[in-house]
């Protein structure tokens, strides 16, 4: 169900649902992914149905001993079928599920109400499906952000950590906790 992109066209794809699915300022350069895909801090997986289509993603980014889903999405025409919950438990199987942390926009955070259903309806797939939140807010880049993982604490140190380790040194003071459970 899950597995590398390799080729052209499959990069392409992924990429393509990348730009669709998620804000301009939650998006990092796709090239930079690429780039440092082959310095091993990205994993770019193609998520697939039974029958072998193209119907999502989930990329990776490693560092040290966390393993960040800094991106999950499902094609529409898959949506509601289970993929994401059963590539959801993929991860834990190859990442290990002590390992893994996620970020959703905050459903604390003010905005229109279209935006915070969806915001609740994303938080709520992670919950379901096992996770919860470590009890910090941060902001990422201007963005803020509930981190959720499968129970592992998780201090914001260990966390900034994960980007430490692979963003340039100009865009690092751009991520700060601010709010302590």
């Amino acid at each position: 169900m899950l597995r590398h992109a390799e080729t052209e066209r499959e990069l392409a794809l992924l990429q393509d649902l990348y730009e669709k699915s998620f804000p301009k300022s939650e998006k990092k350069p796709f090239a930079f992914m690429l780039q440092k895909r082959q310095e091993g801090f990205f994993d770019l997986l193609m998520m697939e149905d039974p029958e072998g289509n193209f119907c999502g993603l989930a990329i990776m980014l490693l560092s040290g001993e966390l393993a960040l889903l800094d991106y999950l999405a499902v094609e529409p025409r898959c949506q509601g079928s289970g993929l994401g919950s059963r590539a959801l438990a993929e991860l834990q199987e190859r990442y290990g599920r002590d390992r893994i942390v996620v970020e959703i926009e905050s459903t604390e955070e003010k905005g229109d109400v279209e935006n915070r259903r969806e915001r609740a309806r994303r938080k709520e797939f992670y919950l379901r499906n096992g996770m919860s939140a470590v009890g910090f807010l941060v902001d990422l880049m201007g963005v803020e952000m509930e981190i959720l993982t499968y129970g592992r604490p998780l201090t914001f140190p260990e966390y900034y950590e994960i980007y430490d380790n692979v963003l340039p040194e100009n865009l690092k003071h751009k991520i700060k906790q601010i709010l302590q459970r």
